[in-house]
């Protein structure tokens, strides 16, 4: 019982979020010197109240409410459609448990 209730949870979980695969990591000295170090995650999506989950490189992260944006930044579009882009900034930190929970 208590493994059907588990594989419910991750369906709705998995369903209920958006999904992002990373082409990349992003040195932290890109975007400042005070994230020297740190491999960052740049993503279109920002956290509103929906889980965001991160594939790169067979490794996962999720992007919730507990995930400390670190900042954005937004481009003019280099396509000159007279929009601009943003990214949201996080720190890359895949969590081997989530991943486990995946297999």
């Amino acid at each position: 019982m208590l493994e059907a209730i588990e594989q419910q949870l991750l369906y709705q979980q998995s369903h209920s979020m958006k999904h992002y695969l990373l082409k990349r990591l992003v040195n932290g000295y890109k975007l400042g010197p005070e994230y020297k170090g740190l491999s960052l995650i740049a993503t279109p999506f920002k956290y509103e109240n929906e889980n965001i989950e991160i594939e790169y490189s067979k490794d996962k992260m999720i992007i919730n409410k507990d995930t400390p944006l670190l900042k954005h930044r937004i481009f003019p579009d280099k396509f000159g459609r007279d929009k601009n882009y943003t990214l949201y900034y996080y720190q890359w930190l895949p969590n081997v448990n989530q991943v486990k929970l995946d297999l």
